[in-house]
């Protein structure tokens, strides 16, 4: 497999069809954001079922800021108003992340309050889509993490997690908790967070994706399970050396997805990504999409970047997929099965 970091055109088809061929774990994949244009216009055509040719889309290379990108989830946001259209972009969404072999997912969406539908058949929506695609027998196991939105108010946040800590109780798809939303506006509700865990939830934090060293250390030190981008602690990336040893330390997993961050041009060019540095210090990381559908990739794709940039080999993405299930928030018989899956994709590669 010979790679470099400077061109695409390193990217082989032999490369992508082993990736794609990988047995895959995703840890970082927000609902709206992984709709495909596909799944919008199927829900646009829901909502408008007299146009039948107008459809907006994503505009992403327009977007100037990372401010200006959080705008662009708008469209995915009006068209999935209703129960009917939840369910329907989840099973899509679903079904998608299935046809790229992914056999792990964990979805995460901020539960919203529309005319039709309140936060709690939003999340029931999303629930029966999961339950659809188990007695379909699709070799996926899906999870749930509800997401707060740091920049709405601490009473949403509040009312978001005190319902996930609720419907967890019954709903067992449910996980864990996001925090995320626009990083330069908001709070990183740190005390709700606390109330969460001590709940038995799991908890995945944005983290850095811009310069903020207060909060990054308030974060790191708060230890949720995961750590979303991680973009702006190394030295080289607007972080500090101390900040980057104080995560080092942490041991806490980060969930790394590199066309997102090329994209919100939060990092400027693949191959000064920070998969480099993590990886090189041997930190727990996990090769994610983020928005697969707002930012046109699968994770097949992310895992062919990373190997391509990085001169990853067979056996390295196959471990970066095995080391990923220590971090899913799945049961321990789940994550047995998981390894088992990919063990026997490796075995057939030796």
């Amino acid at each position: 497999m010979s790679t470099s970091k400077s061109s695409d055109e390193t990217i082989t088809k032999e490369l992508e069809n082993f990736c794609h061929k990988i047995p895959k774990i995703e840890l970082h994949a927000h609902l709206n954001g992984s709709l495909s244009r596909q799944t919008l216009a199927k829900l646009y055509k829901m909502k408008h079922p007299v146009e039948t040719e107008k459809c907006e889309k994503f505009d992403i290379e327009k977007c100037k800021s990372l401010t200006e990108m959080f705008e662009v989830f708008d469209f995915a946001h009006s068209v999935t108003k209703t129960v009917d259209s939840v369910y329907t972009a989840t099973y899509d969404t679903i079904k998608e992340f299935y046809k790229d072999n992914v056999i792990y997912l964990e979805l995460r969406s901020t539960p919203r309050t529309e005319i039709e539908m309140t936060k709690k058949e939003y999340l029931l929506a999303i629930l029966k889509a999961i339950e659809t695609c188990k007695k379909e027998v699709l070799d996926i196991t899906v999870k749930l993490l509800i997401s707060v939105n740091r920049k709405q108010s601490f009473k949403a946040a509040k009312e978001n997690i005190h319902l996930a800590i609720e419907m967890s109780r019954e709903y067992h798809d449910i996980v864990g908790i996001d925090l995320s939303g626009d990083p330069t506006k908001g709070d990183a509700f740190i005390e709700l967070l606390h109330q969460a865990r001590s709940a038995g939830l799991k908890i995945a934090a944005h983290c850095a994706e811009v310069a903020n060293e207060v909060e990054t250390i308030d974060i790191i030190k708060f230890k949720p399970e995961r750590l979303g981008h991680g973009t702006c602690i190394h030295p080289s990336s607007g972080g500090t050396e101390e900040l980057y040893q104080i995560l080092l330390e942490s041991k806490i997993p980060v969930e790394l997805c590199l066309t997102s961050n090329i994209k919100c041009k939060t990092v400027l060019t693949y191959d000064v990504h920070h998969f480099q540095y993590l990886y090189e210090s041997k930190h727990p990381i996990c090769i994610c999409t983020d928005d697969k559908g707002v930012f046109d990739t699968t994770l097949s794709k992310e895992l062919a970047l990373a190997a391509g940039y990085f001169n990853l080999n067979e056996h390295d993405l196959i471990h970066l997929m095995k080391s990923s299930v220590d971090y899913t928030f799945a049961t321990e018989n789940e994550k047995n099965k998981l390894i088992n899956t990919i063990n026997k994709f490796a075995n057939t590669c030796a």
